[in-house]
């Protein structure tokens, strides 16, 4: 008689023509088997070293961390289940009571939140804007254990000189980490310049798909080291074996993503440019272009536009009217989207990070760029239609 419970619990792979798979095999798993009890105790006393909980670790996923690190020119890599996951767990572990955290330019809503969340531990927080690097140097004091950042920023997309920051902030045993999601670790490699930490929503051009939540963090083997100890394993923020193996399956596309839509964001801010009912767009390509040549091996297709003398009715009769570009949050994937910075009820919030009325983040996505252009003059066309610019 079949040993029937053998066979259906056995995960062995006999046939040799499987031995060999194209694509990365998803080891969707929770727990791992130990040999026997003295595997188990050199296991736990570290003289061996194996999976055996999927939430400290999984062999797919270690190929994603792996890929990410060498793309980054990174030592180590740690993925999350989402990039506030990454965020946090960062911050959790980097800092402590008595420290102080800068917050540059308009960075990610969520990531500001949770650092001044942290006010109640001890830890306090400043939010600052600047239009030179140097400038952040002024807001320093003897308990600033971390400045964090965005370049190209959110929103307005503003640069930053990673070597001025690096450089001052390693004198003084300041943690320096970058959310390098707008760049991918195609466009901009901020490890290079001096940075200890560069965070990734893998959720974005990484998953490439819009199908995905996912982070990951790059950094030297003892930063990450205690990301792992405190942030990762305490917090459980553990990316899964199958989302891990979609943002591999991204990683595959990436390089050629990335090349289509540099092309198709040149030629739509080309033509948007110099349109009267637009009053500024903020993208590396039309601003800051020393820093740009300087830091940036590309320009990817997230950009923020502010339409001219804009009201609440402009606004809507501009959304609606937009047929190719969706209404949606997040970014990366093959739509492209858009969204209004003004949410009906948050203009106090909106002049506090210095964006205008009419504010947009626009992503282009891998749809023709031809497509794009006229699907955003004809919406441009309806909102002000009979309005005076």
């Amino acid at each position: 008689m079949k040993d029937i419970q053998n066979i259906c619990t056995s995960i062995e792979v006999n046939d040799q023509k499987m031995s060999n798979p194209v694509a990365p095999i998803i080891v969707q798993t929770s727990s791992f088997r130990f040999e026997n009890y003295q595997h188990y105790l050199d296991v736990n006393c570290g003289k061996e070293e194996m999976y055996s909980y999927t939430r400290d670790g999984n062999p797919t996923t270690a190929i994603l961390e792996e890929k990410i690190a060498a793309l980054e020119g990174g030592e180590k890599a740690r993925a999350f289940a989402s990039g506030m996951g990454a965020i946090s767990a960062t911050i959790f572990s980097l800092l402590k009571q008595g420290d102080h955290v800068i917050v540059v330019n308009t960075v990610y809503t969520s990531s500001v939140k949770v650092i001044q969340s942290l006010k109640k531990f001890g830890i306090e927080s400043s939010v600052i804007h600047v239009n030179e690097t140097q400038e952040i140097f002024d807001y320093v004091n003897e308990q600033t254990k971390m400045i964090y950042f965005e370049s190209p920023s959110s929103q307005k997309f503003e640069m930053l000189d990673l070597k001025q920051i690096s450089n001052f902030a390693r004198k003084r045993n300041i943690y320096t980490v970058i959310d390098n999601t707008w760049s991918t670790p195609l466009f901009q490699n901020p490890l290079n310049h001096g940075i200890d930490v560069v965070i990734h929503s893998c959720s974005k051009y990484i998953g490439g798909h819009s199908d995905i939540v996912g982070g990951i963090v790059v950094a030297n083997k003892e930063i990450v080291k205690t990301i792992d100890e405190y942030g990762a394993v305490l917090l459980g923020a553990s990316l899964s074996p199958h989302d891990a193996w979609l943002a591999i399956r991204g990683l595959r596309t990436l390089p050629i993503r990335m090349k289509s839509q540099q092309e198709t964001i040149i030629k739509v801010l080309d033509c948007l440019k110099n349109d009267s009912r637009i009053k500024k767009i903020y993208h590396p390509y039309i601003q800051q272009k020393e820093l740009a040549s300087t830091y940036l091996n590309g320009y990817s297709s997230l950009f923020g536009m502010v339409l001219d003398n804009a009201t609440p009715q402009i606004i809507e009769r501009f959304v609606n009217h937009l047929h190719v570009l969706s209404l949606a949050y997040s970014w990366g994937g093959f739509e492209s989207l858009i969204l209004p910075a003004f949410k009906g009820n948050n203009e106090e919030e909106m002049k506090k990070r210095g964006l205008d009325l009419g504010h947009f983040r626009v992503y282009l996505g891998l749809e023709d760029s031809n497509l794009l252009i006229n699907d955003i003059l004809s919406a441009l066309d309806y909102a002000y239609e009979g309005e005076e610019i």
